[in-house]
């Protein structure tokens, strides 16, 4: 903790210090040739349009969040060719897919292969994106290796969130909305000056809450998988000069959700082994279930669990300033952050609470991390556009887990057993990148970019098995006893090289090969199989993750820019996968695969026709083929499908405004259409983890008053009340049974009013 401190007062010394020398990023004009309606993105790390961007991004703007009343990532992502998102039982291991890849485990020593970015500060555990959007200027969804800028989580692809900064224009909006399940939301912002023309500050809040979408078979127990979120943010612009921009950013949140619990979709035979336990209270799963009256299936949405035996508990905060000096022939940028991050999160394993099988696992973990970036944006001449910079990382992690196989027996394998396990991660980082553009002539560039990354781990481990009732025999479910520490260091050079070409002003394409990297990860979840220990220290250590892709993309915009494609085709080697697979017993277990072969085509398409003013209509459409190409530790999979990946995905938005007569006043009509084809979530592709096709479809009709300072908002989601899975798996049961699972199903058809008002 003193050498934290003491990188922070270090680094804010050197912040302040070299300012005098940092970036426009906040209070810079367009991108030049940009048009007043063009996109602007920030992708590699300088302004230009996203038409312009020679790799595949897609953004989702602050005008879709306002239009569309979306909160959360995991519901914006659906009109996103080549990003999914499949929620489960704790945001620990929920993994943002950037064309069919994601980190997907339960261990804190395992970075995202999704890096998550908030005003040019890096998450440090991609759960901390999984919170509700505030006050969102756009979001940046880049796909692909973007090691060379971006660092060493982002094996996949980057989440590039940007927000609204201070204004001296004093104004502010508010919003309101009522719906479904008592759903109540509340987001303000005020911005304005505090001292003439150089200080300016905005602050925003949001509340959201909704009860439980499932319910609860137990009489006087609340409704499950609810909302109760708030979050704060402060920012203050001192703007001396034209050239220097400082920007100060203070953030908190919280989270207390009774979230987040599967339903049962298969109930199995009774097991021979549960006459035999030796707690009380055990039961066979179906009658555990008809004694609560829920009837497994596709469409159950009962579940039987006390309101004291499910929770997920989240803080977060942090301050960031970000020093930004234009002097001319270059721009220097300056981000130092510190944040704060915690999960308390626990549920009943077996899904019923009127069943002693597998009543609680859980997990307790916290994070601290420091960030510094340096950042270089210039030219040399008229022809080489660059930018350069160093970036330090530094994480503390602390969590503590528990897991209770409340069932036991006379016998082996005796069970009846508490896991408790223990474990810190201390993580340094520091990395030195760069990236060329060299105009070769108005129409044709080349890209070169690299970055050398230095990694240096520390992980603590100390797991132990004791019995739940003293009076039976117990034996440990993950293995031995085990106490490690296990430090690991490891250097990577990652870069790509594009080539681009503007045929004309309206069209562009570009080919591009990058590798990325993703550094090793130590085991340190419940879990750990000691057998799989290849260096000293006690703990396993999984190979860095390897990405190599290929990518080509046109962009164009015609007839007068009423017609937008985006269209781009990519095949991608990935070594070294970090994911988890079962145990015999039903444990989850770190692995490795060796190879993941991907390839597919991304579209997406934009027409304001200019014989119907006012209508936009926009799609998407992505194909991505993901395999097993090589899995040493079980060859049986190789080529087959690589998990919880639908083969296409595709969505339309239809959006309508009109003025009335010749008022002020605007109405408009919106539809959003999403679908996805089937796909299976099991490792093995077992049959029972098969998820069916599915679309879902948006309405929303409004209407909104002059200068668009107030307006009213009707939304219906999911509007054909499509019953639909995220994703399937097996229960603490079907290690009894053989064929009992579980499903994290989709929220029912609902409604929203909400009222909107700008000052």
């Amino acid at each position: 903790m003193k050498s934290l401190k003491k990188s922070i007062w270090l680094s804010s010394v050197m912040a302040v210090a070299l300012p005098f020398a940092p970036a426009h990023a906040q209070a810079a004009p367009a991108a030049e040739g940009a048009a007043p309606n063009d996109i602007i993105v920030t992708a590699r790390k300088t302004r230009e349009t996203l038409q312009d961007a020679p790799l595949a991004v897609s953004v989702v703007t602050g005008e879709f969040i306002e239009r569309t009343g979306i909160v959360q990532l995991a519901d914006a992502v659906r009109f996103v060719p080549g990003i999914s998102i499949s929620p489960l039982n704790t945001s620990r291991a929920t993994g943002t897919k950037v064309r069919g890849i994601s980190t997907f485990s339960f261990s804190d020593g395992f970075e995202s292969s999704v890096s998550t970015v908030v005003d040019g500060v890096v998450l440090g555990r991609e759960a901390q994106g999984f919170t509700d959007f505030l006050d969102i200027k756009s979001i940046e969804l880049i796909k692909g290796p973007q090691g060379t800028l971006f660092g060493k989580n982002a094996s996949a692809g980057v989440i590039n969130i940007q927000t609204n900064n201070p204004e001296f224009d004093f104004g502010g909006s508010v919003e309101a909305s009522y719906g479904s399940f008592n759903e109540t939301k509340l987001r303000g912002t005020v911005t304005g000056p505090v001292a003439g023309d150089k200080v300016a500050f905005r602050l925003t809040g949001t509340y959201n809450r909704r009860d439980g979408v499932l319910t609860n078979a137990i009489a006087g127990q609340p409704d499950l998988n609810n909302r109760d979120t708030y979050a704060l943010r402060g920012k203050l612009l001192f703007q001396p000069t034209d050239a220097l921009t400082v920007v100060l950013t203070g953030d908190i949140g919280r989270g207390q959700n009774r979230c987040c619990q599967p339903t049962y979709r298969v109930a199995g035979p009774a097991s021979g082994a549960i006459p035999f336990a030796t707690n009380t209270g055990v039961l066979q799963l179906r009658d555990a279930l008809t004694a609560l009256n829920i009837v497994p299936g596709p469409e159950n949405r009962r579940v039987g669990v006390r309101g004291d035996r499910i929770f997920e508990g989240t803080k977060f905060g942090g301050v960031a300033l970000n020093l930004d000096y234009d002097f001319g022939p270059a721009s220097l940028t300056s981000i130092t952050a510190w944040r704060k991050w915690s999960i308390d999160e626990f549920n009943e394993a077996d899904g019923v609470s009127n069943s002693n099988l597998n009543s609680r696992n859980g997990t307790t973990v916290a994070t601290e991390q420091f960030t510094q970036e340096l950042r270089l944006n210039g030219k040399i001449g008229s022809s080489i556009d660059y930018v350069a910079g160093l970036f330090y990382f530094h994480q503390d992690l602390e969590a503590k887990g528990r897991v209770d196989i409340e069932f036991g027996l006379p016998f082996a394998p005796f069970f009846n057993v508490r896991t408790l396990a223990d474990r810190t991660v201390a993580t340094n980082s520091y990395a030195v990148f760069g990236e060329a553009t060299f105009n070769l002539s108005p129409k044709a560039s080349i890209v070169i970019g690299g970055r050398y990354t230095h990694d240096s781990l520390l992980a603590t481990y100390n797991r132990r098995s004791i019995a739940i009732n003293p009076a039976a025999p117990f034996a440990a479910f993950f293995g031995t006893d085990l106490v490690g520490i296990q430090p690991f260091k490891n250097d990577n050079f990652s870069g790509r090289i594009i080539g681009r070409y503007f045929w004309t002003d309206d069209v562009m394409t570009y080919v591009s090969w990058s590798r990325g990297y993703k550094g090793p990860g130590i085991d340190v979840a419940e879990s750990v199989n000691a057998a799989a220990v290849l260096t000293p220290g006690g703990l396993p250590v999984l190979k860095p993750e390897i990405p190599t892709l290929w990518e080509a993309g046109i962009r164009t915009q015609l007839f007068d820019k009423a017609l937008t494609t985006n269209i781009t085709l990519y095949s991608q080697d990935l070594e070294n996968l970090q994911t988890i697979t079962q145990t015999a017993v039903g444990a989850a277990l770190n692995i490795g695969i060796d190879l993941l072969k991907s390839k597919g085509i991304e579209a997406e398409v934009i027409l304001r026709p200019k014989a119907l003013p006012g209508l936009t209509l926009s799609g998407s459409y992505t194909l991505n083929d993901v395999t097993i190409a090589k899995f040493t530790a079980n060859p049986a999979l190789n080529g087959k499908r690589f998990r919880d990946n639908a083969h296409d995905f595709y969505s339309i938005v239809g959006d309508y405004r009109t003025k009335f007569g010749s008022s002020d006043f605007e109405g408009f009509l919106r539809a959003e259409w999403s679908w996805q084809s089937g796909k299976n979530t099991d490792l093995n592709g077992a049959p029972y983890a098969d998820v069916a096709a599915y679309g879902l479809l948006n309405l929303r009709a409004g209407l909104n008053g002059p200068g668009n300072r107030y307006g009213i908002t009707f939304s219906v989601e999911n509007a054909t009340d499509q019953v639909y899975a995220h994703y399937i798996l097996g229960s603490s049961y079907r290690q009894l049974d053989g064929t009992s699972a579980t499903q994290f199903i989709g929220d029912p058809r609902t409604w929203k009013v909400t009222l909107r008002g700008k000052f």
